[in-house]
């Protein structure tokens, strides 16, 4: 049997979790706006036009106006549930990120959209993935994510 101050301790114990600031997501962001889809990313410039193909055939032709468009590094930790609750969105979609580094405990399938607490996820595979493998020929990423942004994600008409 542990003397008294050591079980005392052992009830004390607990580890800390350290919570990634929002602060850099929504500066990067700019100006608070009433708007329903957050749309995070990562990768080169050139994949930038690749998402605004995208966006655009969903209804998207001002992102800047229409949506939150966050572009974040793949290896950086971001409060995703804090900036989602800040921002106020109902949709959001992630290209390529590791939900763990998000502050995101579910799995789903890449394509899938998910709703957890009034907020429906699509989690897809990078931009880069899915532009390269549609430049080889491989349709089946592009075509999941046409389908999925189809069903859930289209912009509302005013």
């Amino acid at each position: 049997m542990l003397p008294p101050a050591v079980y005392l301790w052992r009830m004390l114990e607990f580890t800390l979790v350290g919570q990634p600031d929002t602060e850099g997501a929504v500066a990067k962001l700019g100006p608070a706006r009433d708007l329903d889809l957050l749309v995070v990313y990562y990768g080169e410039l050139a994949r930038r036009a690749f998402l605004g193909r995208i966006l655009g055939a969903a209804g998207y032709t001002e992102p800047g106006s229409q949506l939150h468009l966050l572009e974040w590094p793949a290896d950086r930790e971001l409060d995703l549930a804090g900036l989602v609750r800040r921002l106020g969105v109902t949709k959001v979609v992630l290209f390529g990120y590791d939900l763990q580094r998000l502050g995101l405990h579910f799995s789903v399938a890449n394509y899938f959209p998910l709703t957890v607490g009034d907020v429906t996820y699509l989690i897809a595979d990078s931009l880069e993935f899915i532009e390269q493998t549609k430049d080889d020929g491989d349709n089946r990423a592009a075509g999941a994510l046409w389908t999925a942004i189809k069903a859930h994600f289209v912009a509302s008409t005013p």
